[in-house]
């Protein structure tokens, strides 16, 4: 990045609030069971959401060094595709309790909430990923789904957007500068 950069994207935040570790320690062979929602949410503490509030200004820093360091770029933010479905998901293919599911799927909410009040906030654009990626979602079968679940079927990371994904957030970010 240099003074004469003019555009900037940035996908932030996912990983400082440990959200991909939080797939291996919430699956369940139990399918009414949720114990990430009791161990992160129990006693009236949400530790997801704190970790977001924490995360905030850590987001809010990065935009403004890259606005010091890039002063005539144009700067987006790229919020996270919507990964869980609405309702109770999809067990034992996503070995994911209902309430894990539910609360899994309101943290990311809340963390793209956040990356667009700091985006906003930061002189940003913000690329809402996760209305364009509703119903593509990693329940979804392989040729509809834009985020791979624990066992890819698609060349991608597991528990991240495939090229269906990238395509369809790269096309959020392109209304956005054209």
């Amino acid at each position: 990045m240099a003074a004469d950069t003019t555009l900037v994207t940035i996908g932030i935040g996912g990983n400082d609030i440990g959200f991909i570790g939080l797939a291996g320690q919430c699956a369940t062979a139990d399918p009414k069971a949720s114990p990430c929602k009791a161990r992160l949410a129990g006693g009236g503490r949400d530790q997801l959401a704190d970790r977001i509030a924490a995360t905030a200004p850590k987001v809010g820093d990065v935009l403004s060094r890259i606005h010091a360091k890039a002063p005539k770029a144009r700067v987006i933010v790229v919020g996270y595709p919507t990964a869980l479905p609405d309702g109770s998901g999809c067990w034992p293919f996503l070995p994911l309790g209902p309430d894990d599911v539910a609360y899994l799927r309101e943290s990311e909410v809340k963390l793209n909430d956040m990356l667009a009040a700091q985006a906003k906030a930061h002189q940003a654009g913000f690329a809402d990923t996760a209305t364009r990626s509703k119903g593509h979602d990693m329940c979804t079968k392989a040729d509809t789904k834009w985020v791979e679940d624990l066992i890819p079927s698609s060349p991608a990371l597991a528990l991240h957007p495939n090229a269906k994904g990238q395509r369809a957030m790269a096309d959020t970010v392109l209304k956005l500068v054209t």
